[in-house]
């Protein structure tokens, strides 16, 4: 009897675990969906088994023999001094004359094709931007609002309802009611 009970105990353990690990099979997919990308099942596997690394493309230069100090060009030679400092020379007089702050042109013919220095070919640049174009005057539009009445003043009644539009004006014929209003 108490062998029964064992197994009768095993078999409930049993029924509960593979309904516990269906459970789990059926709810590991839906966990990774609100994941970010990184952190989803499938993309931690690829990462931590290294397949990641095998579909990347090979970077350029892999497959090359790594450098060494043979192949460094060897250093240039000095240019003389005569050259040298004509080098210095021309660098302080653009930087004086970088300091210098730029002439104001204010001459019209500079920034037309029509001046003597344009290239054929080229656009012409206007001198100054186009004038505002001038819009004629809008007509008046006068109030037409109904009057305002005197303090203590009745109303008007209003005039008589109007007729219903004719049957073929209201839709095609066998058109279902319209539904009932919900309040």
């Amino acid at each position: 009897m108490a062998v029964m009970l064992l197994q009768g105990r095993k078999h409930r353990w049993g029924t509960q675990a593979r309904g516990i690990l269906t459970v789990l099979a059926v709810a590991s997919p839906l966990l990774g969906c609100g994941l970010p990308p990184e952190l989803r099942p499938g993309t931690l596997f690829r990462e931590i088994s290294g397949a990641n690394f095998e579909s990347r493309i090979q970077p350029p230069g892999v497959d090359l023999p790594s450098g060494h100090l043979g192949q460094i060009p060897p250093r240039p030679s000095r240019p003389d001094p005569a050259t040298r400092m004509s080098l210095d020379n021309a660098l302080a007089q653009d930087r004086a004359l970088s300091r210098e702050p730029l002439a104001e042109r204010r001459d019209a013919a500079v920034f037309t094709s029509a001046s003597p220095g344009a290239t054929p070919g080229a656009p012409s640049i206007p001198a100054a931007p186009p004038p505002r174009p001038s819009l004629a005057a809008a007509p008046a539009i006068p109030w037409t609002g109904p009057p305002l009445l005197a303090p203590g003043a009745v109303a008007p009644e209003p005039g008589d309802v109007p007729a219903l539009p004719t049957p073929d004006l209201l839709g095609p014929p066998g058109t279902p009611p319209p539904l009932p209003r919900l309040n």
